[in-house]
């Protein structure tokens, strides 16, 4: 499950530096991962706990949901 939680945080990293390296013929600056961050959003320290924690309730709930795992196991 560990892998499966790395998995995920290297491709939304992969997607956001895509995004940047592509590039645009707009005026607009880039923001988020690369560039500074996006009007409305928070910190990257916070954003960062915010995903893990994300990550970690979606093991959860795979382990017991779709493995049938007893809550006392997880």
């Amino acid at each position: 499950m560990k892998l499966i939680a790395i998995a995920i945080i290297a491709c939304i990293l992969l997607i956001g530096f895509t995004d940047l390296a592509m590039g645009c013929e707009c005026e607009c600056q880039p923001c988020g991962p690369g560039g500074k961050p996006c009007d409305k959003c928070p910190e990257r320290d916070q954003l960062c706990q915010r995903l893990i924690q994300n990550i970690r309730s979606l093991q959860s709930d795979v382990r017991k949901c779709v493995c049938g795992e007893p809550q006392w196991m997880i």
